[in-house]
């Protein structure tokens, strides 16, 4: 549990073959709560409610400083309710 009480933001995770699912995992297997990152808003959420200790899935272009920023400020809020 070495990330307990932690949040790991993890892009790339909707492809449930692919490293950033992987490592979704592996922080959420290590008690993170873990927010996902795509571009596919269906699959991003399906992946986050695969992974038990997901935070849930957020829509970002992770190449858009901006969008990012947004997605950040949006999970500092929904960590917070």
């Amino acid at each position: 549990m070495l990330m307990r009480d932690k949040v790991a933001i993890v892009s790339g995770a909707a492809s449930m073959k692919g490293i950033g699912w992987a490592t979704a995992r592996r922080f959420a297997e290590e008690g993170a709560r873990v927010a996902l990152l795509d571009l596919n808003a269906g699959a991003v959420q399906e992946a986050a409610k695969a992974i038990g200790n997901a935070h849930q899935g957020y829509v970002c272009d992770v190449r858009d400083a901006a969008q990012c920023q947004q997605v950040v400020e949006k999970i500092i809020a929904d960590r917070s309710e």
